[in-house]
């Protein structure tokens, strides 16, 4: 492919590169360039002269400070993300044009959500292409590899998996929409027939300046959409909604919203029901999945889903079907109740412990968490303090620490406590199995942070690290000892 065709002469600020230049490959890595590589370098700042001294490009793609060897065919942009995008959705000759194309993006529920999605979808027929939080699918095949665990991915894997997708005869696509994605202009190149906003709450405060810089990210997905919807019983969601200026639809339980929840019942773990009203038509829904919270990611599913096509019945029926999502309020009936979630943002942490706490009855709920290392730390003792309000025992481990000390953030963590009634163990498989062990007939232990992710990261990078397996055994132990 000719670089002309990749980038257009209107984006780019200037050239020394021959337009007929052909290109087979793109990269972001000045070693693996050779003379028919088109570099594109996204931080100028990671870059240096010495980085080509052993491979020559056929041109290089980069910000007017990034510091090129004279006699590299160079093209200045302003915006070398936005090319970045751009150059793989061109190179890998993306047609979604007839594709239903849907993003989902906020702090929480999109994987709920997107699934909830996907699922009505292929109840009615559809082959789906699926891209979420540590997993990639086309039509229930697995093809992201075991350790991947982005939420939207980078360009380099997403324009080539739109591309399988699209080949492979999907005729739908749904994905989660991260606020770094859209901030570093991932999908920019990309046209939603649906955009979906679940909520926003203060999170990825490592990344964003602020809650209001975090909101101005996620609203860039519904400039994009054909058609977005959002709940407005959310802020924040309810303000993206104020100000979209493309074809929106209102979704909520509280507020006045042109798609309502009437009537709901929280079923504890056995679910929800409730009434789904639109126009003059009303539907009565039953999930079988916890968490008062589904009530609106499948509100939001469902309303995307029949403005699709899909037949109400075929709605219900699909919902219905779902009986549980992996590590997300994820039930394992025991002699007690273990509950693996997800919930690592502060907002999710607390809607699961408070849900929880109002099930156990009489029983303790216990539960077991930590927080992400090089990621958010203000929200570490804001943690403790949640727990601290809705468990009865509380133990404090490591989740993914990456580079960081894990004593250091859990050090963090704890300085959110009142009590003294707490007990630390970093190693979280043997954190985990003492919870269990220790647990009284009926009780509740929550396992969070982690979900369905089947590896922990510290700093050697990706470990096998499966809590279902480290669950089971523990069990199994307990069932023993109780022997």
């Amino acid at each position: 492919m000719k670089i002309s065709e990749i980038i257009y002469r209107d984006e780019y600020i200037f050239s020394c590169v021959e337009e007929n230049v052909e290109i087979d490959k793109i990269t972001t890595r000045p070693s693996e360039a050779d003379e028919k590589t088109l570099v594109i370098i996204p931080n100028s700042k990671n870059i240096s002269e010495a980085d080509f001294e052993e491979n020559m490009p056929a041109a290089v793609i980069c910000d007017t400070d990034a510091n090129i060897p004279a006699g590299i065919p160079t093209i200045r942009v302003e915006n070398p993300r936005r090319a970045l995008s751009y150059a793989y959705h061109r190179f890998e000759e993306i047609d979604l044009k007839d594709i239903i194309l849907i993003g989902v993006t906020g702090t929480n529920g999109k994987t709920t959500t997107t699934t909830f999605i996907k699922k009505i979808l292929e109840h009615s027929g559809y082959k789906v292409g699926f891209i979420g939080t540590g997993k990639i699918e086309i039509a229930n095949e697995c093809i992201s590899v075991s350790d991947y665990s982005m939420t939207t991915p980078d360009p380099s894997l997403l324009y080539p998996t739109l591309k399988k997708m699209a080949l492979s005869g999907c005729n739908a696509i749904v994905m989660e929409v991260s606020s770094h994605s859209l901030a570093l202009e991932k999908v920019a190149p990309l046209k939603f027939d649906y955009g979906i906003f679940t909520n926003l709450s203060r999170e990825h405060t490592d990344f964003h300046k602020d809650i209001e810089d975090y909101f101005l990210a996620k609203s860039k997905l519904f400039s994009q959409c054909k058609k977005s919807f959002f709940n407005v019983d959310d802020d924040y969601a309810r303000l993206a909604y104020k100000e979209c200026q493309s074809k929106k639809v209102s979704v909520g339980a509280i507020w006045d919203a042109d798609i309502c929840g009437r009537n709901i019942e929280n079923l504890g773990l056995c679910g929800s029901k409730f009434t789904y009203h639109w126009d003059n038509y009303s539907c009565k829904i039953r999930l079988n999945v916890a968490g008062i919270y589904n009530v609106y990611n499948s509100m939001l599913a469902s309303a995307v889903c029949i403005d699709i096509g899909c037949k109400p019945r075929d709605v219900k029926e699909a919902l219905a079907e779902i009986t549980s999502l992996p590590g997300r309020f994820e039930i394992i009936k025991d002699e007690i109740t273990v509950i693996i979630d997800y919930a690592h943002t502060e907002n999710a942490f607390y809607n699961i412990m408070k849900e929880l706490n109002s099930l156990k009855g009489s029983n303790r709920l216990s539960v077991v968490f930590g927080c992400g290392g090089e990621r958010d730390k203000s929200k570490r003792p804001r943690m403790a303090q949640i727990a601290e309000k809705f468990a009865d025992e509380i133990t404090v481990t490591q989740d993914n620490s990456r580079k960081e000390n894990p004593k250091d953030i859990i050090c963090d963590i704890i300085r959110g406590f009142d009590r003294k009634s707490y007990y630390v163990c970093e190693d979280r498989a043997e954190a985990i199995e003492r919870a269990i062990i220790e647990a009284k007939r009926g009780d509740i232990v929550a396992v969070i942070g982690k979900g369905a992710e089947k590896y922990n990261i510290d700093k050697n990078g990706y470990q096998e690290f499966d809590e279902k397996k480290i669950i089971a055994t523990a069990l199994e132990k307990r069932k023993a000892r109780r022997k």
